[in-house]
């Protein structure tokens, strides 16, 4: 079974659903080897703001945060890159819930300008996480 799997994404006036199933349910997420090498791939990660439990910065609990959780941080991530040039006063923002901890269901959603930016960015980050986790 792969690490992650987007079993749906749906686009609203101005954000991406998605249906994220990953097995191992809440408790899945990256250890800290696969969060360091993370970090080296995608070193502005580490400062994205975060509402967390802990008030830290995502990079803080990036180890320890679901697996959900980091692939809506990544897509944020690389639509930023992806816009850099020509939209830097864009901010794109996120939320990532459980619907169902026990099987691993969650639902993440992620604002965007360009749907097709939004998708490239849901494929590279979807990418990437595979056989990330520790």
């Amino acid at each position: 079974m792969s690490l992650l799997a987007v079993e749906r994404i749906a686009f609203e006036r101005d954000r991406m659903v998605l249906l994220v199933r990953v097995p191992g349910g809440a408790q899945a997420h990256l250890g800290p080897d696969a969060a360091a090498r993370l970090r080296e791939a995608r070193p502005f990660l580490a400062g994205h703001a975060c509402l967390n439990a802990e008030g830290a910065p995502f990079g803080a609990v990036l180890e320890r945060t679901s697996l959900p959780h980091v692939l809506e941080h990544l897509v944020i991530d690389f639509q930023a890159e992806a816009t850099a040039d020509h939209r830097s006063a864009t901010t794109f923002v996120g939320t990532t819930e459980w619907l169902n901890e026990r099987e691993g269901l969650a639902r993440v959603a992620v604002n965007f300008t360009d749907d097709l930016i939004a998708l490239a960015a849901l494929k590279a980050a979807c990418a990437l996480m595979e056989g990330m986790v520790d």
